[in-house]
């Protein structure tokens, strides 16, 4: 691979990119997260629809987790009494994001016609784990449309009292993968006027794609300097993986927690497949693992 290759596939990497505006009136984020979305659709080897739902909503995860610091986390977890039952994401102000969708395969999707028919009545609760707080900091409110875009734009409106701009997006290929996925948020600071809040909201709405812009090779802030209205200074830019952090290790330390009879039926059973419900990775434990846990859990009684 030349020089050339490789300062494209520099540039064509997932990234977040956080701005201010020159007055600093407005802040933006803008996400490309193409191919951690499309990691996420073929691990949980999920169709159209939900791989849409969960693409926009590892987006606004993301999105979130730029406002934090270091390894500070957000957690978004839509729950509906739709198809789709619960969609999880969570992301971390460093780059990582997970999640996963839990619906229902025995439903005719046929009749649906956007990803707002999936989760009907529900809610939207947005946690954030601080540093310097004991417990997250959690903000709950009713799903809008269930499309995620409005109910992220209306939880800034009523939890957190920030008028938002809020675009979301996700294109597919003709096999219906993810091809790419995005998202853009712009929120008023103090000082900020309705009149420029009212143009950046026009301007924004103007945008038939975002994903066009990603589909024309542009980074994030390339594509924010063609879109937002305002010059702005460049506050942080970080690579956005799909990337969960559990392990067969995790997995036992878990399993220790069990009953040594709980332990015992398993190893007899063979019940030896562990899967992680955020990424789909499966771990296999042998005869030495179980042979392990027993014998450390009948120390641990005596």
């Amino acid at each position: 691979m030349n020089n050339e290759e490789l300062t494209l596939l520099y540039k064509l990497r997932d990234r977040s990119v956080r701005v201010l505006s020159k007055d600093g009136h407005f802040r933006a984020v803008c996400v490309k997260n193409s191919t951690s979305t499309r990691l996420a659709q073929v691990n949980h080897h999920l169709p159209h629809y939900q791989a849409a739902l969960l693409g926009r909503t590892l987006t606004s995860a993301s999105l979130l987790s730029s406002f934090l610091k270091g390894e500070e986390r957000i957690i978004i977890e839509m729950e509906g009494n739709g198809p789709v039952s619960k969609v999880f994401s969570e992301a971390l102000q460093v780059g990582e994001v997970r999640g996963y969708v839990n619906y229902k395969n025995d439903f005719n999707y046929d009749n649906i016609n956007s990803i707002s028919d999936l989760l009907g009545i529900g809610i939207m609760k947005v946690s954030k784990i601080m540093y310097n707080k004991r417990e997250p900091i959690v903000g709950i409110v009713p799903l809008n449309k269930g499309d995620v875009t409005s109910d992220i734009a209306e939880y800034f409106t009523s939890s957190e009292q920030i008028p938002s701009i809020v675009i979301l997006d996700v294109s597919f290929d003709d096999s219906g993968i993810i091809k790419h996925s995005g998202g853009l948020i712009v929120q008023a600071m103090p000082g900020y006027t309705n009149e420029s809040l009212n143009e950046i909201y026009h301007k924004l709405m103007k945008i038939e794609k975002l994903t066009e812009y990603f589909e024309n090779n542009m980074t994030p802030l390339e594509a924010m300097k063609n879109i937002l209205p305002f010059e702005f200074d460049l506050i942080s830019s970080s690579q956005v993986d799909f990337f969960c952090r559990c392990s067969k290790e995790t997995f036992i330390e878990k399993l220790m927690t069990l009953n040594l009879k709980d332990i015992e039926e398993m190893s007899i059973n063979m019940e030896n497949e562990l899967v992680c419900q955020y990424c789909n990775n499966h771990y296999y434990l042998d005869e030495n693992d179980f042979q392990k846990m027993i014998v450390e859990m009948r120390a641990k009684r005596n």
